[in-house]
């Protein structure tokens, strides 16, 4: 067990964790709303950033998620790291570790923070190993954003996560740019449909996190919002294979099953057959004990009954 997973919180964490729930929820609301969306000069029809109808009604059909489960990543999208240098996204492929994917841009006014803050907050109750046993790839979808800015963003990601107790080093969550064709070929790649507000120099996106195995393969889609640290520990350990995690967490994601719409795990069938089916033997086998318990104690009964009665002259 890495060592963060042994520190106690200090009081400024946990009063952290407790307000990123209700931050998380506030910011949530604005997933698919960029400020440009929100303002409402309806009243002044020749203002040139009266785009408050139109936007909203493009928002609503063109950004949002098409899940591409099993679908593989191409290897060969060449990004820019933090340094500068470029990378092909099939180098932080693994076999034995997952990758999960962020995608966002560093001036979002939303749900990239909610998203953001949520992660580093759930990372602590995940007790993986990060950068070992998962990573995490940042991936603007700004293509005017710098490496300057991805260090930037990961020294004060990696900051947080260190307040927080998670021991991490720069190689597990890392933060990158690109440029238009390969953002272009990640998101198509993984479904991810946003779209560029020119007025207001926004974008208009999803808040989702895009889990990969080590192939490179999309195998989960967690809402950036609404998920808790023991989803994201078993969304790893299902997309690994059971390469990682414990064998209590194994079994977990072979009786339960992922439920998209709640974004949460459900019970299988089978597992509540068989556990329907373990409730009634154990009725059945507590009724039977309780039976012979009773028949041997009325036995016993009986023979202090014949000892107490005097034998006869």
């Amino acid at each position: 067990m890495p060592a963060w997973a042994k520190a106690n919180p200090t009081p400024r964490t946990a009063a952290r964790r407790g307000a990123v729930a209700a931050l998380a929820l506030l910011l949530g609301l604005v997933v698919c709303l960029p400020a440009a969306a929100r303002i409402d000069n309806s009243k002044n029809r020749d203002n040139p950033t009266n785009v408050a109808s139109p936007w909203t009604e493009d928002l609503a059909r063109e950004v949002g998620i098409i899940e591409k489960v099993n679908s593989p990543i191409p290897n060969d999208i060449t990004l820019i790291d933090e340094s500068g240098q470029s990378v092909e996204l099939g180098s932080f492929f693994r076999s034995d570790r997952p990758v999960i994917i962020n995608l966002g841009y560093s001036r979002c006014p939303s749900i990239c923070i909610a998203m953001r803050i949520l992660l580093d907050t759930t990372l602590p109750d995940v007790v993986l190993n990060m950068g070992e046993d998962f990573i995490v790839l940042n991936v603007s979808i700004d293509p005017q954003e710098t490496a300057e800015v991805s260090a930037e963003m990961q020294e004060t990601t990696l900051a947080e996560l260190k307040e927080a107790g998670v021991d991490v080093s720069a190689k597990g969550w890392r933060f990158l740019t690109g440029t238009p064709e390969a953002i272009k070929a990640l998101t198509d790649a993984v479904g991810y449909r946003y779209m560029y507000i020119k007025p207001q120099n926004e974008y208009g996106h999803p808040g989702v996190l895009v889990l990969a195995d080590g192939e490179g393969v999309v195998k989960r889609y967690l809402s950036g919002t609404a998920y808790s640290g023991r989803t994201l520990r078993l969304s790893i350990v299902e997309t690994s294979q059971g390469k990682v995690g414990s064998l209590f967490d194994q079994a977990f994601v072979t009786c339960f099953v992922w439920d998209a719409e709640a974004n949460n795990y459900t019970a299988t069938a089978s597992f509540i057959m068989m556990l329907g089916g373990g409730v009634t033997i154990l009725f059945v086998a507590g009724l039977v004990w309780a039976g012979f318990a009773y028949e041997k104690r009325r036995r016993q009964l009986q023979g202090d009954t014949h000892k107490a009665m005097p034998n006869p002259a």
